[in-house]
């Protein structure tokens, strides 16, 4: 039988084979290395990248001054929404705002029925107590003083929904005015409604600035309707014309985006770098994931990446910063800038991949309130042109300089706003990020998206009730 018997490895041979594992763990230490060296590196670089263009890189730099709890809106605030569920009816009829108008109002007065509705719900000791205080709140800063900033994300304002459904209660109280010829309690309801979207300005977060906008957005078309009830007071056109035109709204929009950036985005970021890419600091885990994402969540754990990662983040958020608040030559070319700096993303950017898309909406909404801002702006003078000549201007630049300071621009075409007259009344507007004249018209639930104003008869056919064809006899 024979005995097979191993050789045993030379010295050479086994020197070789050290040198190899040795020169092995040399590669995997310096792949581990490189990017964790790299990466720090390349965070460094764009943390100063964003210093250099003026950026904040904490929330505590954005925070906003501190104001004393007596002159603090969120204190109001918090009594106003505790009022408020005392009146369960209030609340429905808020809800049901949009019906109950189209069921009693012409332009924008009450039928009798309506007027009637209104005044038993409102006319009440507790209804005057609540909106005394919706005015305090709107004369006060509405961030809340007391919280601290710098501990990581949160909605700063809370009750934000609330926010908007006072809106909807001064456009009710204001209607209710407006039918029994109490003109200047209707002025003070809407420009109660600009203060309580005013006092969101300060918030560094987005949702705050998406619901100042949303409060904002009801003005145009109540200052339009009231115009064309013939019940808008040339004093107080010009004070709403003085307040659009004061807005700065790529501040407001700035703000918005830091505060996203910085608390959502970097807060996420610098999180999980020091959890050491814990999977479950993201909240996934890994139930019901499937293999490719649960190999991409896992790639965090090699270090350097998640930095890497975290500097292309920071570059790409202050690039749509820029390209959102710049003064850009047209509104295709800032939403070229914009997706330029979103598109791309690596799908192994998890967080990025998370978090970034969230900015893709801003430049769109920010250019939107700019057009409805000068539209409405550019009506309030048509307005009081009419008053002042006994007629409609027969083209914009007759308003120049008496009544507006220059000639209005369609923000996103950069030419003049269209405008045309005709008996009786006028239309002005943008032809708004389609591009494309409609003739006017806005319409949500198709590609129509003008924004504009109707002065006159144009605005007693915009405005008119929705008639509900009665249904068939039943034989």
């Amino acid at each position: 039988m024979a005995v097979l018997v191993g050789h045993p490895m030379s010295l050479k041979k086994r020197l070789v084979l050290c040198l190899a594992y040795a020169l092995l763990l040399l590669l995997v230490a310096g792949g581990l290395w490189w990017p964790d060296a790299s990466g720090k590196a390349a965070v460094v670089a764009a943390k100063e990248r964003i210093r250099a263009a003026g950026l904040p890189l904490t929330i505590g730099e954005i925070r906003p001054p501190h104001v004393p709890d007596e002159d603090n809106a969120a204190l109001v605030i918090e009594r106003i929404k505790r009022l408020l569920d005392t009146f369960p009816a209030l609340k429905r009829l808020q809800n049901s705002e949009d019906d109950f108008i189209k069921a009693h109002a012409t332009a924008y007065r009450l039928n009798a029925t309506g007027t009637h509705e209104l005044a038993e719900m409102l006319d009440t000791q507790p209804v005057s107590d609540l909106l005394a205080l919706i005015y305090a709140a709107a004369a006060k800063k509405g961030y809340d003083a007391r919280l601290d900033y710098n501990k990581g994300p949160a909605i700063i304002v809370s009750n934000l929904g609330d926010l908007q459904r006072w809106a909807k209660l001064l456009r009710l109280h204001a209607r209710l005015a407006v039918s029994r010829g109490q003109m200047e309690e209707v002025c003070i309801d809407i420009l109660s409604m600009t203060k309580l979207a005013d006092f969101l300005s300060d918030e560094p977060i987005l949702i705050s600035q998406l619901t100042r906008w949303a409060i904002w957005g009801m003005v145009p078309g109540e200052l339009e309707q009231l115009a064309s009830s013939g019940t808008l007071l040339v004093g107080w056109n010009q004070i709403f014309a003085d307040r659009l035109e004061s807005l700065n709204l790529a501040e407001s929009h700035a703000r918005g985006l830091d505060g996203e950036r910085v608390l959502f985005g970097s807060n996420a970021f610098e999180q999980f770098m020091a959890t050491h890419g814990n999977v479950r600091s993201l909240g996934l885990g890994l139930g019901g994931v499937d293999w490719p994402t649960w190999l991409r969540i896992m790639r965090y754990h090699i270090p350097g990446l998640l930095p890497m990662e975290y500097a292309d983040y920071l570059d790409r958020a202050r690039r749509v910063r820029i390209a959102v608040t710049q003064t850009p030559q047209s509104y295709v070319e800032t939403i070229h800038q914009q997706k330029d700096a979103l598109e791309k993303i690596p799908p192994t950017s998890l967080v990025t991949g998370m978090v970034l898309p969230m900015f893709s909406g801003v430049t769109k909404n920010l250019w939107i309130h700019r057009a409805a801002f000068i539209a409405t702006r550019t009506g309030l003078a048509l307005e009081r042109f009419r008053v002042a000549k006994g007629r409609y201007p027969a083209t914009l630049g007759e308003l120049v300089p008496e009544f507006m300071r220059e000639l209005p621009v369609d923000v996103f075409t950069g030419k003049p706003l269209i405008y045309r007259t005709e008996p009786g009344g006028a239309v002005v507007y943008s032809v708004g990020p389609n591009l494309q004249d409609d003739g006017g018209i806005e319409d949500l639930h198709t590609p129509k998206d003008d924004q504009g104003w109707a002065s006159g008869t144009a605005a007693l056919r915009k405005f008119a009730p929705v008639t509900v064809p009665a249904a068939p006899a039943v034989p």
